[in-house]
């Protein structure tokens, strides 16, 4: 049992010393320690990742929508909505991580996302959302019923959210 406190204690913490002194080191540069020290680890990962929980009414409250017909805005619309509301929070970060390229919010939620999340009117019919997460903008075609939007929109998340992920 000594042998593996003295491995793990090793490799876990000898092993990276230096490594880990010089990103303390550069860290301290950017942000002085007396800084770093008021927050405990929950708050400063808070901070550093933004919260993870996403919640549809701050989304509904803070998106704004651009462009469309009537048809998109009265009804589209409150399809999307209506398939938002029932996504699981797994759902909601996959759909997070496709529009903007991160999975979670920053802290303050969709108030402080910058530019703003936007739902934008797209000139196509019963295709594919696409995103361009530079600017947090779900370009949402026409839809002729809940169940087609409800079908693309949940493939699209699951399969095109990782277009520029890391390997």
């Amino acid at each position: 049992m000594h042998y593996l406190n003295l491995l793990a204690q090793y490799r876990l913490a000898s092993q990276v010393r230096d490594e880990v002194e010089h990103f303390l080191k550069g860290l301290n540069e950017l942000v002085p320690e007396n800084l770093l020290a008021i927050f405990d680890e929950n708050e400063l990962e808070l901070l550093m990742c933004g919260t993870g929980d996403i919640n549809v009414q701050d989304f509904k409250t803070h998106a704004v929508i651009v462009g469309g017909s009537w048809h998109f805005r009265e009804k589209v619309m409150k399809w999307f909505w209506a398939v938002v509301s029932c996504f699981t929070q797994e759902e909601l970060a996959r759909l997070l991580q496709f529009t903007t390229g991160s999975s979670q919010l920053p802290p303050g939620g969709f108030n402080t996302l910058c530019p703003s999340f936007q739902i934008i009117a797209a000139p196509t019919h019963s295709t594919l959302p696409t995103a361009h997460t530079c600017f947090n903008q779900l370009c949402l075609p026409t839809y002729d019923s809940y169940e087609e939007l409800h079908k693309l929109l949940k493939l699209a998340i699951s399969e095109g959210s990782e277009g520029f992920g890391m390997l």
